[in-house]
């Protein structure tokens, strides 16, 4: 029991990142696909590669740079 509740909050805390305003805001259902395609392909892309995501990928546009780069980081 207690691994599942460690699990879903692991889960919980990758679809989260932080707003301008530094309120928490979930992940989109397509926000999250995206990242987790890039993942497949790449774990630890630079931070050349994470701005080129931001700019090819239209879901992925208002969410910043660092962010992203937490995103994989906690994904690891």
């Amino acid at each position: 029991m207690a691994m599942a509740v460690a699990q879903q909050q692991r889960d919980n805390s990758i679809e989260r990142h932080l707003d301008s305003s530094g309120k928490y805001v979930r992940y989109t259902a397509e926000q999250i696909e995206a990242l987790e395609k890039v993942y497949v392909e790449c774990p630890k892309p630079s931070s050349l590669r994470r701005q080129q995501l931001i700019r090819e990928c239209p879901v992925l546009a208002n969410i910043e740079p660092k962010q992203i780069k937490v995103w994989f980081q906690n994904r690891r």
